[in-house]
């Protein structure tokens, strides 16, 4: 008989016969840190082990703009306030827009090169307990102008690769990042732009809704941009080739993103002289299928990052502070 045979015992309970090797009792993570991602228009909260895994997750639209008379601290209670008290002890660190001129604290900029080490957390002290604020990084091009970002480069190190990255959105933003330090990135006011177009200017009065995604109006556009040496001439193509039939109605708005987006990838190139490598998608699922089928028209590969990288990040940021064993 095998020895991992099983005998039954007489009160209807199971005795493993000898040589058995019992599962090992599951092991019980405790919550050790409390990661924030405040963004303008949205919270999340992670709650994570010393090791970084998530235990638990929720979100809350809590953005610094609906937040109202500067409440934060109720918004966080308002989160997180069961988690706080089943852990008194716990960190808190917090990224993104929180740490603006509009958010809780305005925290300086980093300038590049940063590592993760480099992101001097800022410790604010109008709550209840300490919460620590990640600083956003700075960047100056070649002619001198300044560039920012909030929370995108605590994505980027959660990301835990050198590489070139994409996180687009309604201002995308490029990054390098070489031996572990981000050494340049560039801001692309695609998403915003996009929105603007179509709800405020006559290119939207050619838009009509379409049943399901016009892929054939999205590829022409992003090969148009792409091919561009600008973006304001080229934008009125997505009225005239509707007003002479040559691009279904339902399939302008399609156009219109597609020609922003190969106008940008564009651009990204130009900015950083080459983008052959391939290029990480730090997005939602849905934003970063499209960003691919966009890299994939212009001869480019893209790959989508895994899910959590904000958290990821704020784990590894905080265990660069000290603030974990």
């Amino acid at each position: 008989a095998s020895s991992a045979r099983q005998v039954t015992m007489g009160s209807g309970c199971f005795k493993p016969a000898i040589g058995t090797r019992m599962p090992p009792e599951p092991v019980r993570l405790e919550a050790a840190l409390l990661g924030l991602d405040w963004g303008t228009t949205s919270l999340r909260g992670y709650l994570m082990a010393a090791d970084g895994r998530v235990l638990a997750e929720r979100g809350a639209e809590a953005g610094i703009l609906n937040v109202e008379n500067a409440a934060f601290a109720v918004a966080l209670n308002e989160l997180a306030g069961d988690w706080l008290a089943a852990h008194p002890d716990m960190p808190i660190i917090a990224s993104g827009m929180i740490g603006s001129r509009q958010g809780w604290a305005e925290v300086a900029y980093v300038d590049l090169p940063a590592a993760a080490r480099d992101l001097n957390l800022y410790a604010h002290d109008d709550f209840a307990r300490t919460v620590y604020f990640i600083p956003g990084l700075a960047y100056r091009n070649a002619d001198g102008v300044p560039d920012v970002m909030r929370g995108e480069e605590t994505q980027i190190f959660g990301a835990g690769t050198d590489g070139l990255y994409l996180l687009p959105g309604s201002h995308s933003k490029w990054a390098l990042v070489e031996d572990g330090h981000i050494t340049w990135f560039a801001t692309f006011m695609t998403g915003e732009l996009f929105a603007a177009l179509k709800d405020h200017t006559i290119l939207g009065r050619m838009m009509s809704d379409g049943a399901d995604n016009d892929d054939a109006a999205f590829v022409r556009g992003v090969k148009h941009g792409f091919a561009s040496n600008g973006a304001l001439q080229t934008l009125f193509s997505a009225r005239t080739l509707a007003l002479f039939g040559e691009l279904p109605e339902s399939g302008v708005a399609d156009y219109l993103s597609g020609l922003l987006i190969g106008t940008e990838i564009t651009e990204a190139g130009l900015a950083m002289q080459d983008i052959s490598d391939k290029t990480t998608i730090i997005s939602n699922p849905d934003l970063g299928r499209r960003y691919l089928r966009a890299l994939s028209c212009c001869g480019l590969s893209g790959v989508q990052a895994p899910d959590g990288a904000a958290a990821r990040g704020q784990w590894r940021i905080a265990m660069a502070a000290g603030l974990l064993a």
